[in-house]
């Protein structure tokens, strides 16, 4: 991982000290990028440490909701509604996958912060998981992963 400066290191450092401390399993695993996967309940997680500038640094707290969704007009219309009612956070749609997010400042980052960001992002996604996947199609990320092995036995199965 290549930090740009001071700021993004230390709220590296913290993030990953906070995961081992907030998790009793294996909590997360690193990738090249300095990317952390939790799991929270049913929700799977990303958490991402990027520069805001040029000394702020914000960490991505982000659910895999659902994948695989069957997009349309309603769809669309009911997250722009749902973020706008909101208090924090946000749906997105990459192709035909679901996300919510919610980014904190991370160069000032305490341990019940992150706690917060990850505990009601995962509580959001969770809530709305099912009902996507019932009304919109796809799959929840959680049954995804469990479908598919995870990314390690996708990247095993590839140098195989």
């Amino acid at each position: 991982m290549r930090f740009e400066n001071e700021n993004h290191a230390t709220a590296y450092e913290d993030v990953k000290l906070y995961l081992g401390e907030l998790f009793d399993e294996e909590a997360y695993n690193e990738d090249d990028e300095g990317h952390f996967y939790v799991r929270y309940g049913s929700t799977v997680m990303e958490i991402s440490v990027d520069l805001y500038g040029p000394e702020e640094v914000l960490v991505m707290v982000m659910a895999y909701c659902v994948q695989g969704v069957d997009v349309d007009e309603d769809l669309l219309l009911g997250m722009l509604e749902l973020n706008h009612t909101l208090p924090f956070g946000a749906f997105s749609l990459v192709g035909t996958d679901v996300f919510f997010s919610y980014s904190i400042f991370g160069r000032t980052l305490e341990r019940s912060n992150l706690l917060n960001a990850i505990a009601a992002v995962a509580t959001i996604s969770d809530d709305y998981d099912d009902r996507i996947v019932e009304k919109y199609g796809g799959e929840r990320a959680l049954d995804r992963i469990r479908y598919t092995g995870g990314r390690k036995r996708r990247e095993e199965a590839l140098h195989a």
